[in-house]
């Protein structure tokens, strides 16, 4: 199912090329608008970065979802017998090979923008790359709800944007821990917990919501 996912995807990789080029454009154009202040780029690093993987994702997947609706894809995953959480959750995994991974390895790169220190970076690349799942399962949950609608990004902000909040401050709190050179370790859990709790909850609301996409 994996690999399934995998290539669906890779036909589609002109959305994943815009969305790549929309956030190392945006997260350039942010490093020179903050100018040279040391202080400044440092402590608006994690959060902005963190802002852009969220809105990169949030508003790339339901596109991938409706591309793959108009194909028929998500028919063939009602068709199946196994249940459609196995092939929502291979989604996810799927989309954090191909197109999670690269976007934290860019942000890494482009960190060095922001005058990240080497400790830093890997801290915020590991937080991304804890959250990036949830960011994936909450990316198809809003999809799937908006699939049939012209103007979803606002939906998709109004219904899906407020779930990534815990992500973001947990993930810029264990930023701030390792900053002040405290024991980031019970932030760290905190960010683990809530993405685990809301990959489970967006996969179980998806599958319900496939139904109704498809019916509908």
């Amino acid at each position: 199912m994996i690999r399934r996912e995998l290539r669906n995807l890779y036909l589609h990789g002109g959305t994943l090329l815009a969305t790549f080029s929309f956030f190392v454009f945006a997260l350039f154009c942010i490093a020179l608008t903050l100018g040279p202040h040391e202080n400044i780029l440092k402590q608006s690093a994690p959060a902005l970065i963190w802002i852009l993987a969220i809105l990169s994702t949030l508003f790339s997947t339901p596109l991938l979802l409706k591309a793959e609706a108009k194909e028929g894809l998500l028919d063939e995953i009602l068709l199946h017998p196994s249940s459609p959480a196995f092939y929502l959750l291979s989604k996810t995994i799927a989309e954090c090979i191909l197109f999670g991974l690269p976007l934290i390895v860019v942000g890494a790169c482009l960190s060095s923008f922001f005058l990240l220190p080497y400790k830093d970076i890997l801290t915020l690349s590991l937080t991304l790359l804890i959250g990036f799942p949830a960011l994936s399962s909450l990316g198809i949950l809003g999809g799937l709800l908006t699939i049939h609608s012209q103007g979803g990004g606002l939906l998709i902000a109004l219904l899906i944007l407020p779930l990534t909040l815990p992500l973001l401050l947990f993930g810029l709190a264990v930023m701030e821990m390792v900053r002040l050179g405290l024991d980031s370790s019970a932030s760290f859990c905190l960010l683990t917990g809530v993405a685990l709790l809301l990959v489970i909850i967006s996969i179980t609301a998806s599958s319900w919501a496939l139904r109704f996409a498809i019916e509908g």
